[in-house]
């Protein structure tokens, strides 16, 4: 085409193009190389049908939009079943079990329906650290787990919890706008290296992850935080799919 005057990505990864002629033309390609100065733009063509593979992932998110609960504050969780932090269908109360754990001791909550989603509700929680997680045991079994603030400065280490597949943070701190976010993904307590780490955010247009990780030779990945809203990290490793939820409070 000649003089080509807007270029718009759509996110099912075809490309819109229009010259100052008004022809238009949509294809399936992606981007290899842009030359302004030589007013010139290299396309290579992506194949029309490319279906990847989706495993499922399970995700917890509190019900509130400060980051934290207070104390005395009913602290409720909702639980998600979809693929990039983006809910699917399917979800049901059957054979999904829901835990927290606080000071190293884990007990059992209820999951229940509540307007059509799936919820834990915890009622009101001493004031501290507590690790929530859900799993859906299967043929492929999932797991989620969210670290809560309930009250207020609370910055001491966080204990892994032993599961099958986890991702830990490296410390607890309140995640900021702006800085390195790390963490270590363990398989029954063991570092995980050279592992996929896939990462995305609240409010993402994107259809896949936005971040790919690798983890390194002691299990740790660190990310630059540049969205606001709730991060999602999502491993999967010999037939298990865990996500933890980073909760942020902008």
């Amino acid at each position: 085409m000649e003089r080509v005057d807007r270029i718009i990505p759509a996110e099912d990864g075809s490309i819109f193009l229009e010259s100052v002629f008004g022809e238009r033309r949509v294809i399936k390609a992606r981007i290899v190389e842009m030359e302004l100065v030589r007013h010139r733009i290299l396309l290579e063509e992506t194949p029309e049908a490319v279906v990847t593979q989706r495993i499922q992932e399970l995700w917890l998110e509190p019900a509130t939009d400060h980051g934290h609960f207070h104390e005395g504050e009913e602290v409720i969780l909702r639980i998600f079943k979809g693929y990039n932090m983006k809910p699917g269908e399917g979800l049901s109360g059957d054979g999904l079990e829901a835990f927290a754990v606080a000071d190293g001791v884990s007990r059992a909550v209820p999951v229940q329906e509540h307007q059509g989603s799936m919820e834990i509700n915890l009622g009101q929680e001493a004031d501290g650290l507590l690790q929530v997680y859900v799993r859906e045991q299967g043929e492929h079994e999932l797991y989620g787990k969210v670290v809560l603030e309930i009250g207020h400065h609370h910055h001491h280490g966080l204990q892994a919890l032993g599961l099958p597949l986890e991702i830990v943070p490296a410390g607890y701190s309140h995640a900021r706008l702006g800085e390195n976010y790390e963490f270590q993904v363990l398989a029954a307590g063991e570092p995980v290296a050279g592992l996929e780490v896939k990462a995305t955010y609240a409010g993402t247009h994107h259809r896949e992850h936005p971040h790919r990780l690798r983890t390194d030779d002691n299990g740790r990945a660190r990310i630059f935080l540049t969205a606001r809203g709730n991060y999602l990290f999502s491993v999967t490793h010999n037939n298990v799919t865990s996500t933890f939820t980073l909760v942020k409070s902008f």
